[in-house]
């Protein structure tokens, strides 16, 4: 493979925008924070209120797995992979419990 060639496929393929990529790792951030400060909030409500609180568990922790899952695919870690199935599992069961108390 000679010089130009590399110089052409590097051309032909999508370049990445540095300064979207760094706003979106951003903004991604920043809607963690807010959904864990929401989250806290409404566990705090339904535990004043006796109110039961699987159906936010079930949501945080899907949250969680999808975003390890994303992690997994891209980094290949061990514990991204673990965390990504035990989240998914648990968002899974609490949504199932949340389902059998509500029906």
């Amino acid at each position: 493979m000679d010089r130009d060639e590399i110089l052409n496929r590097n051309k032909a393929g999508k370049p990445k925008d540095e300064g979207k990529e760094f706003i979106e790792n951003k903004s991604s951030k920043s809607g963690a924070w807010g959904l864990s400060i929401f989250f806290v909030l409404l566990v705090l409500y339904n535990f004043f209120k006796g109110l039961q609180i699987y159906d936010l568990l079930a949501i945080f922790w899907g949250y969680l797995g999808v975003n390890y899952i994303s992690q997994y695919r891209i980094l290949k870690t061990k514990s991204a992979l673990l965390t990504a199935v035990c989240g998914m599992i648990a968002a899974v069961g609490f949504l199932l419990v949340y389902i059998f108390q509500t029906w």
